[in-house]
């Protein structure tokens, strides 16, 4: 028995009589059809082969039996139109029937068949509690419009109207997709030494032996190597703070500068500021050179702060891939140092490898000491002792130190040569980092595109949250995974 109330009517009392889908109609069947005031057909709608007997078999039976009674088409188990059907079948298994895509019928083709029927037709779903309202008071309004017609002195089943049409379901929200970042397509460490062998946006240049150039780039080695970090922080275009000399392109001249001679004018200051130098063993005096005549610049002597380097200035420079004039750092090194070694040592500082093939292994080692850096100094050590195995942890843990530095860059805007502009701010970033990373990026800065001389790039429709995860995914990723 059930009791419901609909928006016309009182509360109505009544009773349900469930035929389990017998093939064929027994005497109980019979029975609960003939004394029924109105008949709910159900079927599947992830099994055509219900809906199929439904215009083949039950409905003949009922108007066999009942030719008056109304008849609504009821189709169940909505929820499977939308559901995962995977994980359905999982949790049926191993008793039940798999159920296939193709099994799932469209809300067509119930209407279809109740078109044809002459007959009400809804859906529903008793796991999302869709429709079951619905099915109840559209049946007791055709019960109650069929007993119109015999009971019509009857006032209240005047103000019964027809079963209405049902609202249409709206299918649950899907859920967000899981957004997983993908691998880098490029070598992690072979990305950074093809930039160092073909140096798009390089910012420093180094002179060996007063006529060899190599280009590099400041990230890179600042985040290798605290002694280049200390060297490209110095502030050496304030004359007030470093001893300042003005200094004669001849021999001579030079040397009654530095020996302070009375006819040279001499300014002496007595300390540096405090983020000239970061960290640094030697207590040398750093020197700062004005050259006079028509190429003037401001050099800054390195010679007593390090062994390795022997002045450092900037200028404009002709990159020697683009063809274009940059204003880069030049450091100009110690005649000392060589080509090959150094060319070995750079290489490091960009990939964390270091070829167990190499012949100058000692001046690697010499030049490593001399910089400060200690990874491949054990390196090249394990290597003259057999045991370059034990370099691989050295590389791991040096790439993860690096990818620690290159954060703490982008936090901090050191050595940024870019920013991007977009709609809520502006993000600074390293065009180094991006080439090496994103190979449309390499193409916008390596490339004949405007925004490769420009040091602002506008990003249109564009906001600072997506920007700003695209630069944390391309920066890190290029040193954090170690094969």
């Amino acid at each position: 028995m059930v009791s419901m109330g609909i928006a016309e009517l009182t509360t109505l009392t009544g009773r349900l009589a469930n035929i389990l889908g017998q093939t064929e109609a027994s005497d109980i069947t019979v029975c609960d059809i003939l004394l029924s005031d109105v008949v709910v057909l159900c079927f599947s709608i992830a099994n055509p082969n219900s809906l199929h007997h439904v215009k083949t078999m039950w409905h003949m039976e009922i108007k066999h039996f009942c030719p008056r009674t109304p008849v609504i088409l009821v189709g169940c188990q909505l929820d499977l139109r939308y559901a995962d059907l995977e994980a359905v079948n999982r949790a049926r298994r191993p008793l039940a029937r798999p159920i296939k895509p193709g099994d799932i019928l469209p809300p067509e083709s119930g209407r279809e068949v109740a078109k044809e029927l002459g007959i009400s037709y809804y859906e529903t779903s008793v796991f999302d509690q869709f429709g079951i309202k619905d099915i109840f008071d559209n049946a007791i309004r055709a019960a109650l419009i069929s007993r119109r017609h015999l009971q019509f002195w009857k006032s209240h089943l005047r103000k019964v109207q027809k079963p209405l049409l049902q609202a249409p379901f709206l299918p649950p929200k899907a859920p967000p997709p899981l957004i997983k970042i993908p691998e880098c397509v490029i070598n992690n460490r072979e990305g950074p030494g093809l930039l160092l062998d073909s140096p798009l946006c390089a910012d420093v240049m180094f002179i060996l032996q007063d006529h060899i150039h190599i280009f590099a780039h400041k990230i890179y080695l600042s985040t290798s190597s605290s002694k280049f970090y200390d060297l490209f922080q110095m502030d050496f275009s304030d004359e007030s703070q470093c001893l300042v000399v003005t200094e004669r392109h001849a021999r001579d001249a030079l040397l009654r500068t530095l020996s302070l001679d009375t006819e040279e004018d001499v300014a002496v200051l007595p300390n540096l500021s405090p983020c000239s130098l970061r960290a640094s063993k030697s207590d040398g005096t750093l020197k700062m050179m004005s050259f006079s005549g028509k190429h003037r610049r401001t050099k800054l002597s390195l010679a007593s702060w390090s062994k390795a380097f022997y002045s450092i200035h900037k200028e404009s420079v002709t990159n020697p891939v683009t063809g274009s004039p940059a204003h880069m750092t030049v450091v100009k090194m110690d005649y000392s140092i060589q080509l090959g070694p150094f060319s070995a040592v750079l290489r490091f500082l960009y990939t964390g490898e270091l070829d167990e093939e190499e012949r100058d292994l000692m001046k690697i080692a010499q030049i490593a000491e001399v910089l400060e850096v200690f990874d491949l100094r054990m390196m090249v050590e394990n290597i003259m002792n057999h045991e370059g195995f034990m370099n691989q942890e050295i590389t791991k843990a040096f790439h993860v130190r690096k990818s620690n530095r290159i954060k703490e860059c982008l936090n901090k805007n050191t050595f940024t040569d870019v920013t991007f502009r977009l709609e809520d701010g502006t993000i600074n970033a390293h065009r180094p980092l991006l080439i090496s990373s994103c190979d449309w990026m390499a193409a916008v800065f390596g490339g004949s595109f405007m925004e490769s001389a420009n040091n602002e790039v506008s990003l249109q429709h564009r906001v600072m949250s997506s920007l700003g995860a695209f630069r944390k995914h391309s920066h890190p990723l290029t040193f954090s995974t170690v094969c």
